[in-house]
């Protein structure tokens, strides 16, 4: 196997999102423009990590109903809770080590806020949100959600940690998530000195990205919330500096234009325009926010 080098490093931009969500946006990063990112990460659109942070009781700080359309959404919880509720009639409670996928196709309008325990006595969150681009075939399809609770996806132990497979195979694990795009994402937690080799299909995009401590892949150290961009090979190959947990990604580039508008990816700025009227006229559904 010839292990894929770091093509390149990009630092994650710390910024603030929904109703004062403190995260670091690592797709696009800093410095990085949308399409940049998008050439670059095809098939997926967006990276945040959100949190680590402690709610104050009372907090409302979460994402209150939005709108998405022309892709998924796979958000995975390290820390805390929030509960999910769409216009499609989708509803779930993220807990820690579970994830959700919203299929947001042809459009959908949703919400992620804190459990009302958080609401009343505050606690930690901190979690992963991935956007992965729809075939341009499947971005018309409808909308919904799938709840994927911790049991569904347990650790696999390995000799030097563990891995949690959310998508794709990891370690002879297949992970539960089902998306159009063919993809494959992981959570890998390392000790010190850990070592991790694993083959991955050629001529798919990959990347690593630390959440916490570094890791050496050939030669190059990658640090915490930064993305390591790999190049030409078939497998990944990476050495922990330190006790370090991370996200890894691969996916099989679609290789199709991209109009973007906030919320909405599509592959025309003509559709761009329509999902607008879509979700002005209502065709998404509405979702009347909660209180408490």
């Amino acid at each position: 196997m010839t292990p894929k080098p770091v093509r390149s490093l990009t630092p994650g931009l710390p910024t603030q999102d929904g109703n004062r969500v403190p995260l670091t946006r690592l797709v696009p990063g800093r410095g990085q423009r949308g399409d940049e990112a998008f050439r670059a990460m095809d098939p997926f659109l967006l990276m945040d990590h959100f949190g680590p942070m402690v709610l104050p009781p009372g907090t409302d700080a979460g994402f209150p109903p939005h709108p998405h359309k022309g892709f998924q959404t796979l958000t995975y919880l390290l820390q805390g809770a929030f509960r999910h509720r769409d216009s499609t009639g989708g509803s779930g409670v993220l807990r820690p080590g579970g994830a959700q996928l919203m299929h947001a196709g042809s459009g959908i309008v949703h919400e992620e806020m804190p459990v009302p325990e958080h609401l009343e006595s505050g606690g930690p969150i901190e979690g992963v949100q991935l956007w992965i681009n729809l075939p341009s075939a499947d971005k018309g399809t409808a909308p919904g959600y799938t709840d994927l609770q911790p049991e569904s996806m347990p650790w696999q132990a390995l000799p030097a940690g563990r891995i949690r497979a959310l998508a794709g195979t990891w370690a002879g694990v297949e992970g539960p998530a089902r998306t159009p795009a063919r993809i494959a994402y992981a959570h890998l937690e390392l000790d010190a000195g850990g070592r991790f080799q694993h083959p991955l299909p050629d001529g798919w995009m990959a990347a690593v990205v630390p959440l916490r401590g570094s890791v050496r892949i050939e030669g190059t150290e990658v640090p915490a919330d930064t993305v390591a961009l790999l190049g030409d090979g078939d497998s990944l190959d990476l050495e922990a500096a330190g006790e370090t947990g991370l996200m890894l990604l691969a996916g099989e580039p679609l290789r199709e234009p991209i109009a973007h508008y906030g919320p909405f990816v599509m592959n025309t700025r003509e559709e761009i325009e329509q999902a607008l009227r879509d979700y002005q006229a209502g065709r998404m559904g509405r979702l009347e926010p909660l209180l408490g």
